[in-house]
């Protein structure tokens, strides 16, 4: 019941921010409610809820192409996959978390977008790795 709570909380943010009307105050309140159940998991070290409350925001960032603070959240929330209890969300990350580096690599320079690229490609072999085990 709580984890169709948490997403019902990431799609109503989603759906509120593509509603154009009141976008500051509502977003902001689903953000909020995001980032309380956040500090919360935290403090009780509940790491699973976090993970998927990270989940959620990486899929938020993504889907509106904020993509500095999808690599921030990312590189924050280290690795998540290890505490994700089904494999959808586990899979799901992971594409987010490569396409993030991708476009990370994108927007960088130098040494950076090598190392974005590292990154990328280490996450893409491991849903490659996923696909042939079957």
């Amino acid at each position: 019941q709580d984890e169709s709570l948490l997403h019902c909380i990431g799609l109503l943010t989603t759906i509120k921010k593509l509603r154009g009307r009141g976008i500051d105050a509502e977003a902001e309140a689903g953000d909020k409610i995001l980032d309380s159940i956040l500090a919360t998991a935290a403090s009780t070290g509940d790491v699973t809820l976090s993970s998927l409350v990270n989940v959620m925001k990486l899929e938020v960032f993504v889907f509106y192409q904020e993509w500095k603070d999808a690599i921030d959240l990312v590189r924050k929330a280290g690795n998540v996959r290890q505490f994700l209890t089904g494999f959808f969300h586990s899979v799901r990350y992971t594409f987010l978390e490569a396409l993030t580096y991708l476009k990370a690599a994108e927007s960088a320079s130098g040494w950076k977008r090598r190392q974005m690229k590292k990154c990328a490609l280490q996450t893409i072999q491991l849903i490659r790795g996923w696909a042939k085990n079957g």
